[in-house]
């Protein structure tokens, strides 16, 4: 996001609180200036040549300046904060932060768009300050989300090393993985499918479904022997386990010169 650099040059252009009725697809209109906008009630979807972000209430949508989109909603409110920034990548894209702290976030913008609808002595200074304590709550809680995401995989780090050494001998006890990391076993779980997108169950079978298919690709090996490196202790279930996982049976496998399986 563009608030994450260090020096930032703004300048506010308006505070404004919309309301819109449920619409079909709209083109945008290219703006020479960028919006953060935060719905109040409602949801929409706004649509670029290779993605589609849904908003949501509480969310936090950013719009670079000259944004190609195509945008509907299903009835939204929403406050909406125009400004221009002399500093940022043009190359910047559109942007959905999910805020942590929604009701701290709604009542920024809520403030900001009373103190420029009321236009009292100082409103711009006023709002650009709260402008940017805005963008420094977004700052901050995206870096925490990047450190909280580097240190959940450091606590797991220790189970990695032991499955990709151990794989081999005999079935992996999950609690044992848990402890070697000082967690629950339950909050493991929960860890390691968060960050490798499977359990770790599956997370083994898939490490020894790999590595066998890489020793029936060198040919040096029988299927049983292939089995046993690979950890598999029975070789009829290690066959219907490889052919669920790659559409073929290891002998099919072995005997195909022009297979290259993707990891």
């Amino acid at each position: 996001m563009f608030f994450a650099e260090n020096e930032l040059s703004l300048e506010l252009l308006g505070v404004f609180r919309i309301s819109r009725k449920v619409q079909t697809t709209q083109k945008s209109h290219k703006r020479n200036y960028d919006s953060l906008s935060l719905r109040l009630e409602g949801s929409g979807k706004f649509k670029t040549e290779d993605k589609t972000f849904k908003v949501q209430k509480g969310d936090v949508l950013y719009l670079p300046q000259n944004a190609d989109y195509t945008q509907k909603t299903a009835g939204e409110k929403l406050i909406a904060i125009h400004f221009i920034n002399y500093n940022f990548n043009r190359k910047a894209k559109i942007e959905i932060i999910k805020a942590e702290n929604t009701e701290y976030v709604e009542k920024i913008a809520l403030q900001m768009y009373d103190i420029w609808k009321e236009k009292k002595q100082g409103y711009r200074h006023k709002c650009t300050s709260l402008l940017y304590e805005l963008l420094y709550l977004l700052n901050c809680q995206e870096h925490e989300q990047i450190i909280d995401s580097i240190t959940s995989d450091q606590k797991i780090k220790n189970a990695i090393d032991y499955i990709h050494t151990n794989y081999r001998s005999g079935s992996i006890d999950i609690s044992y993985l848990a402890k070697m990391c000082s967690v629950s076993e339950t909050y493991f779980r929960k860890l390691f499918k968060m960050i490798y997108g499977v359990s770790p169950k599956q997370y083994i079978l898939n490490l020894k479904l790999e590595i066998a298919s890489q020793l029936l690709q060198s040919g040096f090996y029988t299927i049983s022997e292939v089995s046993d490196k690979s950890g598999f202790n029975d070789e009829k279930y290690f066959s219907k386990l490889f052919k669920k996982r790659f559409g073929i049976t290891p002998k099919e496998f072995s005997k195909n010169e022009n297979i290259r399986i993707k990891y």
